[in-house]
Order: structure tokens, then C-alpha cells, then sequence
């Protein structure tokens, strides 16, 4: 993980450090990032990087290389974000569903919720896990410092 800020300059540092990484062998690992996530508070810059035509009266190199995905989830941690190569069959992040989720209702008027407290309850039993797989596919910051 880095600490640079997000800006056009560390995109592009970020973009090259994932599409130069090697294998084994020394042979390129061939990843293209197709994804820059980011909270909320950064949609502005993202946007800026991956589709304004030009940046700051100069035109804008980086314009299509990848689509910014703005995360809700991240509001809190206004400053972090992350490039991702998604294009692969296999993904930087995995969700194994263990147990389809089942929704539950306790609503009739015979439910004792309903009838002592008037309150409707609703709930949801699933399983599942999530982790990470290549780490190679992922570049990360949280965005403390300049580059």
C-alpha cells in the first residue's frame, strides 16, 4: 500500500508500478488496471483523471485508461483509494457464497413482535466469505502524503 494523495501524478506512478510487476521467470505479468475506486469525497478527482479531456489547460493523457467506481462504503476514509486490474477471469478480490441468503418476515399478527410492539421484523441467514487472491492485481492508498 502507498500513502500517496491521489492526483494525476500518482495514478500514473500507481498505473505503471502494476503493468511493469514480472513473474517468476521475468516475464510481464501483462496487468492492465481497468478500475480506480475511490470514497465519495475523491469522485471529483477520479473523474478528473480518468475522463476530463484536459487537466489544469493540458490535455489529458490518461483519459480512458481505466473507469472510476465510486464506493459509498468508503465515506469515512475520504482519502484512501484504489487501482485494480478486473479484466481477468480470476479478480483482485473473492466472495465465496457458502449459503444463498433466505429472507425472513416475522409479520403476521400472530407473531408476538407484531402483536405486543406493533413491530414488523425483517432479517436475512446467509453465508459466505470474501478475500483477497492476486495481490498483484491491486494498488492501494490511503492517501496520507504527496508524492
Amino acid at each position: 500500500m502507498s500513502h500517496a494523495k491521489l492526483s494525476l501524478e500518482s495514478y500514473i506512478v500507481a498505473r505503471a508500478s502494476m503493468m511493469s510487476l514480472t513473474n517468476s521467470k521475468g516475464r510481464a505479468l501483462a496487468l492492465v488496471p481497468d478500475k480506480l475506486v475511490v470514497p465519495p469525497a475523491l469522485e471529483k478527482e477520479a473523474c478528473d483523471i480518468l475522463i476530463a479531456d484536459f487537466i489544469n489547460g493540458t490535455k489529458n493523457t490518461m483519459q480512458g485508461t481505466a473507469k472510476p467506481l465510486v464506493v459509498p462504503q468508503l465515506a469515512g476514509n475520504d482519502s484512501s483509494w484504489f487501482l485494480l486490474c478486473t479484466s481477468r477471469p480470476v479478480k483482485p478480490l473473492i466472495y465465496q457464497e457458502r449459503k444463498k441468503p433466505k429472507f425472513v418476515s416475522k409479520t403476521q399478527e400472530t407473531d408476538d413482535n407484531v402483536f405486543f410492539g406493533r413491530q414488523f421484523i425483517y432479517g436475512v441467514d446467509a453465508r459466505g466469505n470474501a478475500g483477497y487472491s492476486f495481490w498483484q492485481m491491486a494498488y492501494g492508498s490511503d492517501g496520507t502524503a504527496d508524492l
